[in-house]
């Protein structure tokens, strides 16, 4: 029972987390030609400490998880390369988090993101790319039961790799493009 309710708690930290970022990113987008009035920041700090959290929660439970795992199964249970690989990958969204509300956010403090340079353009997409990706990809390994004690954790973290390197590489190509129309409107003086 103990472990249904750790899974359960885990399960519904991971989709309070992840739904909040799909949704303070999908606002981030459309707030992109604009200074972020009070409410919008209020928003981005509501979202930080949901998302925070969350994460809390998310390390809490499976920490717990891992250490009622090694209890019942023993220390083969700590053998488990995809257990290493999620939480490589759950350091690293934590990191780049840190780095989102240390670096990113700020910037959009100064100025909306369309009018920012386009190293600080690449900035914030490279971010943002990896905390979705990473939200992802933490969120697919807990669902990926197959891959328990199958694959090698620098396989997993390879196809991390991969689908990171993709989402990276889209988020470039929208903000390159999006910027050089959003350069064009201004030049135009159209909206």
């Amino acid at each position: 029972m103990l472990k249904m309710l750790l899974v359960y708690g885990h399960l519904i930290a991971t989709c309070i987390a992840l739904g909040r970022v799909l949704q303070a990113d999908q606002k981030l987008w459309s707030w992109r030609k604009e200074v972020l009035n009070q409410v919008q920041r209020e928003y981005l700090d509501e979202t930080q400490k949901i998302v925070m959290l969350a994460l809390l929660a998310l390390w809490g439970s499976g920490l717990l998880l891992v250490l009622q795992g090694y209890l019942y199964e023993g220390s083969g249970y700590l053998l488990n390369q995809k257990l290493w690989a999620k939480a490589s990958v759950v350091a690293l969204l934590s990191l780049n988090g840190a780095l989102l509300h240390r670096i990113g956010f700020p910037l959009l403090q100064k100025a909306p993101f369309a009018s920012l340079s386009n190293s600080d353009r690449t900035r914030l997409a490279l971010l943002g790319a990896l905390s979705m990706s990473s939200w992802l990809f933490a969120a697919f390994l807990g669902v990926a039961r197959a891959w328990n004690n199958a694959l090698p954790y620098l396989h997993v973290m390879g196809v991390f790799a991969v689908f990171a390197l993709f989402a990276c590489v889209v988020a470039l190509i929208v903000v390159n493009t999006a910027g050089a129309m959003d350069d064009g409107w201004s030049r135009t003086g159209s909206k």
